[in-house]
């Protein structure tokens, strides 16, 4: 069974760290994307009071995100710190430990990744916001990104713009396509991830130096210029001074946490990209809808718990307004019988027919004018999907 797996695996783990794991994972399935959110902590904090007191000293966490709030990682790691013993709080990165995951590692005492290992870039990304540019056809929201602002200044400068009013006017054309509060929202938030994470580095037991801290805050804020760039461990530990980087192999726990987030890829499906718009489109479907899909869990020997949420994607028809189809007003003609039976009227029969054909024949009308409206809107133009998120949230499994 997949979650006995994963507990076995834990229970290697740590046993070879003298620690108990738990275990943090966001899925970055394509087309069914979560992010780590504030719920995330009271639910990790119950699989901390889980254990033992004496357990909960020394503590792994197993990470596995593309990121998310840049709000979380000081609560997490600080509630990691309220438990552990000075210098007991680790973090275990086989694969991708992006953004906000990354920020969460900062703030541990030694971070053990796989040779596959990623952190990321900390920048700053304003996906949505009312102040965030619209997409001219749907009016979605786009992303406002910190590379992007700060590499459309720094052309300006390679092309000579240098002086005050020649940056005042780059800026002026730049608001009239970006909203200025959009501007600052993202500014404000890559002030805080660089102060969140500064503040996570001077936890750790043995910190390092004021200087190396801001040097290693700036070069992953500012100096990474993709935010899909992948920095292995050798680059974390030389390029970027994160001293506590130590490769999974020395603690020789390299094969599990690969085979836990191996068992981690086959429980969200990670390589199988969800596209409901596909589907529908595939089986001539007008809608579908797939129930208790898997997001996010964080799980730990003792205890399993797991977000889901069902969608159901619906196909959009140009449908005319005045479209309408109503049967129920049938009157059926009367009809003439030549020879009726003793002491039944014209009338009489003509009522006992009406009423045992509407019975029988008005459901059949009914079925078969809604088919044919079926049959109407399919041959209407599309205008696009409506997606329906329901029954979403985290449950407790054993």
């Amino acid at each position: 069974m997949p979650r006995e797996k994963r507990k076995e695996l834990l229970k290697k783990i740590e046993g070879k760290r003298g620690t108990k794991v738990i275990a943090y994972v966001t899925s970055d399935r394509i087309g069914l994307q979560a992010l780590i959110q504030h719920d995330i902590v009271p639910i990790v904090h119950e699989h901390i009071l889980s254990l033992p007191e004496e357990d909960r000293r020394k503590l792994d966490l197993f990470i596995y995100s593309r990121g998310g709030s840049a709000d979380v990682p000081w609560a997490l790691v600080s509630m990691f710190r309220e438990y552990c013993q000075k210098g007991s709080f680790s973090v275990l990165i086989p694969f991708r430990a992006h953004s906000a995951a990354t920020v969460i590692a900062l703030g541990a005492d030694e971070i053990l990744m796989t040779k596959k290992g990623e952190l990321g870039p900390i920048d700053a990304t304003m996906s949505g916001g009312p102040y965030n540019p619209r997409e001219e056809k749907t009016s979605n929201p786009l992303p406002v990104s910190v590379e992007d602002v700060t590499g459309y200044f720094a052309l300006l400068e390679r092309f000579g713009c240098e002086r005050p009013d020649e940056k005042m006017r780059g800026f002026e054309q730049l608001t009239a396509k970006v909203h200025p509060l959009a501007l600052g929202a993202v500014s404000r938030l890559l002030e805080e991830t660089k102060l969140v994470g500064l503040r996570l580095l001077s936890t750790r037991a043995n910190p390092f130096r004021e200087k190396e801290n801001h040097e290693i805050i700036r070069k992953l804020s500012s100096e990474v210029y993709s935010h899909n760039h992948a920095i292995s461990r050798t680059e974390a530990s030389r390029y970027l001074g994160l001293k506590q980087v130590r490769n999974a192999e020395d603690a020789a726990i390299d094969s599990e946490l690969w085979e836990l987030y191996v068992e981690y890829r086959s429980l969200f499906e990670l390589e199988s990209p969800f596209q409901p718009e596909a589907h529908l489109v595939a089986n001539n479907l007008e809608e579908h809808s797939w129930d208790d899909l898997n997001v996010a869990c964080v799980e730990s020997v003792n205890r399993l718990d797991i977000c889901r949420k069902s969608l159901k994607v619906k196909r959009l028809r140009n449908v005319p307004p005045t479209l309408n189809l109503n049967l129920s007003d049938i009157h059926f003609p009367g009809v003439n019988i030549a020879s009726l039976p003793a002491g039944v009227t014209p009338q009489q029969m003509n009522a006992m027919i009406q009423q045992v054909v509407q019975g029988v024949m008005q459901p059949i009308l009914n079925q078969a004018a809604q088919k044919a409206v079926d049959v109407l809107i399919k041959s209407l133009p599309q205008k696009g999907f409506e997606v329906v998120t329901y029954k979403a949230g985290w449950v407790t499994e054993n």
